[in-house]
């Protein structure tokens, strides 16, 4: 569509500068715009435009320190072929109708200023000021250009050049087209070539209008639901520890730092990202949400992360804003290995990437979460790996270094970016809001970062709980002595170093963190100061049980470790579970109790004497923290316990029957301690359903009823599989990992591989998976007659036969009653699923106790233990 500009709408000193730039130009009598529909990112950028004065948070620019004979003639003439090219860096923005339209002029002549500070008496401190001023000069969208270059003379042989654009206009993938563009055209013009880039097919208001037909497809309904379904019920603010308090409406003053990764931690991370089937986006992201997680104390982890919006070839090569926003959702509650965090985050991105056509903005529009002139929505903190703009060393005859100014604004609270430098090197730069986070705040954060990537390079295994990383710092004080200087009238012996000495509680600053009505000793005093700092409370009762009132499975790891530290006492993170409250820890603490082995049977949960408790087995030394959470959303009468023994964990293989039976006998002796007689109800997951399943076996041998068998997203261990099929997944795997390994470590493990199959009489017996996974033929699957309650995600892996109750059927007789749940393995018992678990279980548990209640005389189970769920129709999804 085209249309004339009206001279009216045009200020006087504009119609003088276009009609010196119109003579200059061709023969040219007016000028030609044509109109398209903005896109909803330009939307949104227009109209935080318009809420208040100018501003210069959506300011980019690129610069370049050109060394050598600078062609100026050439160098104009480059930028003015592509301001020809691009049509985005020849647009404006207007209202029409009520509608937000591009206006793109069909010719924009390029001024190239050239500001000489050659002969200043100090042009090395004065270049760097200007370019600054230049990047921090804000932009009119209604008149433009949005696009502007500036050269400023240094020497006769250094210049920098800097381009400035508005970002409604352009983004990151932007950025560097136009740099290697630049570059290839001044190489040609210098040179008195024509230009050797090829015409592009479309243009940016070619892709706006596509965008705006495919908003009535049915495919956008879609991927809006699976937003809602993403992020239902997440919490709308991330707020760090070293966080200053908000002002009513969100500022933008910002600062930026970075520090190099080096060269080690580069290539580690390249190489344990193929090691974990990743990449090493995915890993670094995962790195970044320990680090927030480590900051905040919130494992639910919301960031935002852009992603290019370049979906078809034709767009890849145009200027203009396509970039898209996707929020990337993970909890860390369970505290997994890193090697599990990095598949859930794996699993996270790859669904994202799946709905990613449709823009942020429809998303915030659609989902409506609660405004806030705070904060941004959504999202605070964005995490992004991008390559530097500038990739060459070369620009035409001249030598070229990247020339960055550092922003002064920052459009979010947080953003850390990891920048791919010209050799393949990483960065990490954080932008930040100034007013929210102090510059040494900043400096810990990318040091505790860079400190984290060596730990997981080092120990990729490990929890991420056991991860070497300092805290972050509250004030300027370790936060031990920070928590010590909030409690009062006491003493204990304590560790010394040479930051933190042997100390006094003897503060006399302000309230104390514990209610006053309360008779407080020492070791509680000492406890709920630590306790306040970690769970950012500014009352703590000594007998709030630390789950209930914020704490998870990281922050008791921190919990036990500056205990340890404050005592000198070596205490294991399970003590929490044994004495969750302020008045129970400080017990052991006075009673020496510590080093004590933890009981086999150990309560989680419960007030009163419930007479079926809720047992949730575990294999030894597994985490159990998912327990623990699962049991503060049953019932507040309902008691629940764990069975745990205190034996070393079995890793690499599976157990055997004599373990299998023995440990059965050590829980099923824990469990009368509790409840003497049936009918009695297990829970397990994973390698704690074997255990389980023989402790049924057990008690039903010995005439005991067992009212509830409840599994969590684990199959049956014999027969479950297609061999085919999964040693297909097996291989693949391990070819992935060797690919993975450096020469030497191929070599080594080709030598033992070799020698293993050559050695005489030697016979592989393997881990015994193999066994396990697949007996012999006439293996007789065990069967009992308690029913079973499965909770399953929907989908499971391809190499598992098609079986929806996972093995089950043929094993119980009193039936399978499936929950479905719309999350992974390892999201079960987190939050928010880990609720709805609880919710459903605590009503199977409660009918249980109902019908034992209208028999007077002694337990008799059921003739059919189904009538023991609900009448009516069988579950089959609960998300």
């Amino acid at each position: 569509m085209l249309s004339r500009v009206k001279t009216s709408e045009v200020g006087t000193a504009q119609q003088r500068r276009l009609l010196v730039e119109l003579l200059l130009q061709s023969n040219q009598t007016e000028i030609q715009t044509e109109i398209y529909p903005a896109s909803l990112a330009q939307q949104r950028l227009w109209f935080l435009d318009q809420l208040g004065p100018k501003s210069t948070a959506y300011n980019v620019h690129f610069g370049l320190w050109l060394r050598g004979p600078l062609d100026l003639r050439a160098l104009h003439s480059s930028l003015q072929e592509l301001t020809n090219r691009h049509a985005g860096l020849r647009t404006v923005f207007r209202l029409e109708g009520g509608e937000l339209v591009q206006v793109v002029a069909n010719h924009l002549a390029v001024r190239l200023p050239v500001t000489d500070i050659s002969r200043s008496p100090d042009p090395d401190g004065e270049h760097y000021q200007l370019a600054k001023a230049e990047v921090e000069k804000s932009f009119d969208l209604s008149k433009g250009p949005l696009f502007r270059a500036r050269v400023i003379r240094v020497t006769s042989t250094d210049h920098v050049l800097l381009c400035v654009m508005h970002h409604i206009v352009t983004d990151s993938w932007s950025v560097q087209i136009m740099a290697k563009e630049l570059s290839a055209v001044y190489g040609a013009f210098s040179n008195q070539r024509p230009s050797p880039l090829p015409e592009l097919p479309i243009s940016y208001g070619d892709y706006s209008e596509w965008q705006r037909k495919w908003f009535k497809t049915a495919k956008v309904q879609q991927q809006l639901n699976f937003w809602k379904d993403e992020l239902e019920d997440a919490p709308p603010v991330l707020e760090l520890r070293t966080q200053g308090p908000r002002s009513s409406e969100q500022t933008f003053e910002g600062a930026s730092q970075e520090i190099p990764l080096g060269d080690e931690i580069t290539s580690g991370i390249k190489a344990l990202a193929v090691r974990l089937q990743a990449t090493p986006f995915m890993l670094l992201l995962a790195a970044f949400k320990i680090l927030l997680y480590r900051a905040s104390g919130q494992p639910d982890l919301l960031v935002g992360v852009p992603v290019a919006g370049r979906n078809s070839v034709e767009t890849e090569g145009l200027v203009g804003f396509f970039v898209n926003t996707l929020v990337l959702r993970d909890d860390l509650f369970f505290n997994p290995p890193f090697a599990d965090l990095v598949a859930q985050v794996r699993e996270t991105t790859l669904r994202a990437f799946a709905n990613a056509d449709v823009p942020f903005e429809k998303v915030v529009e659609f989902l409506q979460p609660e405004r806030n002139l705070s904060h941004n929505p959504i999202f605070q903190v964005m995490f992004s790996v991008i390559k530097a703009a500038v990739q060459s060393d070369t620009f035409g005859d001249l030598t070229a270094f990247s020339y960055t100014v550092a922003p002064t604004k920052s459009i979010l609270d947080l953003s850390m970016t990891i920048i791919e430098g010209k050799g393949g090197q990483f960065w990490a730069q954080i932008d930040y809001n100034t007013d929210l986070f102090r510059s040494e705040d900043v400096s810990r954060m990318l040091a505790d970062y860079s400190t984290l990537l060596k730990a997981i390079l080092d120990s990729p295994e490990k929890r991420i709980a056991d991860l070497a990383i300092s805290d972050l710092p509250v004030g300027d004080r370790p936060i031990a002595q920070t928590a010590v200087d909030r409690t009062a009238g006491c003493s204990l012996p304590v560790r010394s170093s040479s930051k933190q000495k042997t100390f006094t509680l003897s503060s006399t600053r302000g309230p104390k963190p514990f209610r006053p009505d309360e008779p407080i000793r020492e070791e509680e005093k000492l406890l709920v100061g630590i306790w306040s700092d970690l769970l950012h409370l500014p009352v703590v009762g000594i007998d709030d049980n630390f789950f209930e009132v914020g704490g998870h499975s990281l922050l008791a790891a921190q919990l036990i470790a500056q205990v340890q530290s404050a005592t000198g006492r070596k205490i294991a993170v399970s003590a929490v579970f044994r004495a969750p409250t302020i008045r129970a820890f400080a017990q052991l603490l006075r009673d020496d109790s510590l080093a004590e082995p933890d009981p086999i049977a150990m309560k989680l949960h419960g007030n009163g004497n419930d007479p079926i408790p809720f047992f949730a087995v575990a294999a030894p030394g597994v985490d159990t923290f998912g327990f623990a959470h699962m049991a503060r959303h049953l019932p507040s009468d309902q008691s629940t316990y764990k069975l745990q023994a205190p034996a070393p964990i079995v890793s690499g293989r599976p157990f055997t029957s004599d373990e299998l039976q023995a440990l059965a006998r050590q829980y099923v002796s824990a469990m009368r301690s509790t409840q003497p007689h049936g009918p009695y109800c297990l829970g397990a997951m994973c390698e704690g359903v074997p255990i389980a399943q023989q402790m049924i076996l057990q008690l039903e041998a010995e005439g005991e009823g067992v009212g509830l068998f409840t599994i969590f997203d684990t199959w049956v261990l014999e027969n479950s599989q297609i061999r085919s099929l999964w040693a297909v997944d097996y291989y693949m795997q391990r070819f992935r990992n060797f690919r993975a390994l450096s020469l030497d470590e191929k070599f080594a493990t080709m030598r033992r591989v070799f020698t293993r199959i050559t050695a005489p009489g030697t016979i592989n017996s393997g881990s015994g998976w193999n066994r396990a996974y697949w007996p012999q033929k006439d293996f007789q699957p065990p069967r009992f007659r308690a029913p079973v309650l499965l909770f399953k995600r929907p989908r499971q892996p391809f190499f598992y036969v098609r079986d929806p109750q996972m093995g089950w059927g043929s094993r119980s007789e009193g039936g399978v009653e499936t929950c479905e749940l719309n999350c992974g393995h390892y999201e079960m018992l987190r939050e928010p699923h880990v609720r709805l678990v609880g919710q459903t279980l605590g009503n199977r548990l409660e009918k249980l106790r109902n019908q034992q209640e209208v028999h007077s005389a002694p337990w008799v189970l059921s003739s059919d233990p189904c009538s023991l769920f609900d009448s009516g129709p069988r579950v089959q999804t609960a998300a």
